[in-house]
């Protein structure tokens, strides 16, 4: 993805870090495959999502989970599609402004490469 966007910042969320499920409280993995879900950040990113027509939420400063038509319109949907495919589950992709503010909304564990 840095390949597309240099400055791209990312980071885990969801069950992957707290090790359950904010919906049901059922454990990472237990009885079903998890998905990943990645919080991704940077100006290169947020402003390509503005340009291409990708929603944000109310308050601007994330989206949803990306759509397929929001990974093509970013060029990511072949990223997105083969990480899938490696790791065995579905990746789910949100923008936010900064890493920070994705930290700030939810527990994150940023990566670094």
């Amino acid at each position: 993805m840095r390949e597309i966007y240099p400055d791209l910042e990312m980071g885990f969320q969801g069950s992957s870090v707290t090790g359950r499920s904010a919906d049901n409280g059922d454990p990472f993995d237990q009885g079903r495959v998890s998905d990943y879900d990645i919080a991704i950040s940077g100006d290169s990113v947020y402003r390509a999502a503005n340009e291409n027509g990708v929603q944000y939420r109310g308050d601007q400063v994330s989206t949803g989970p990306l759509s397929e038509r929001d990974l093509d319109r970013l060029g990511l949907d072949g990223i997105v599609e083969d990480v899938s495919a490696e790791t065995g589950r579905e990746v789910h992709i949100m923008i936010f402004r900064t890493i920070e503010e994705a930290a700030g909304r939810k527990p994150t564990i940023k990566v670094w490469f």
